[in-house]
């Protein structure tokens, strides 16, 4: 079985917002696919701390980013397909940096959505661009991937159970593991 990957808000509070200005406006960090130019690291990013706001373990956006903590956790679940930057994260209220995150870009897009018993929204007549109200994954498309972005809507990230067990098991409690017929994206 697999699960679609998100860090909701958490409970007390709000993620932490961040913007940030890739070095190449062409680079894509959601197509699945190794960059042509590595980006200059350490990544610079700005935070937007309100007096709740709270860092977290994962952002999908405006670039994926995830602690070093949440990367240790999935190597060590068999996790191999994640090409990863340093990032400093900059709060200009305090002054203070946070460099115990990495940028990453998950290798593999997988075509794996049922269609037929999937509920979306196509943005063009090829089905290349999909918003989904509630997803169906084909296992047998898989390919058995630990990890990987659905080739339909790369904003989705796809775990197998395996890894969903272990990120728990490991004490990584803050990432929510949806199950895809309750997906949005």
């Amino acid at each position: 079985m697999y699960y679609m990957l998100e860090c909701l808000s958490p409970q007390d509070g709000y993620t932490a917002l961040f913007d940030y200005e890739d070095d190449d406006p062409f680079r894509s960090w959601t197509l699945g696919s190794r960059f042509d130019s590595e980006p200059i690291t350490p990544l610079q990013a700005r935070l937007k701390m309100r007096k709740d706001s709270q860092l977290v373990e994962l952002w999908k956006a405006p670039l994926p980013v995830m602690s070093i903590r949440l990367h240790k956790a999935l190597l060590a679940a068999g996790v191999d397909n994640l090409d990863v930057y340093p990032i400093e994260f900059l709060d200009p209220k305090t002054g203070k940096v946070y460099s115990d995150y990495l940028a990453f870009n998950l290798i593999g897009v997988i075509a794996a959505a049922d269609l037929a018993n999937s509920d979306f929204h196509a943005f063009d007549s090829g089905n290349r661009a999909l918003d989904f109200n509630s997803l169906s994954i084909e296992q047998g498309k898989t390919k058995s991937a630990l990890m990987f972005r659905l080739a339909e809507a790369t904003n989705g990230i796809v775990v197998h159970e395996s890894i969903k067990h272990y990120l728990e098991s490991s004490g990584i409690d803050t990432l929510t593991f949806l199950p895809p017929e309750n997906w949005a994206g």
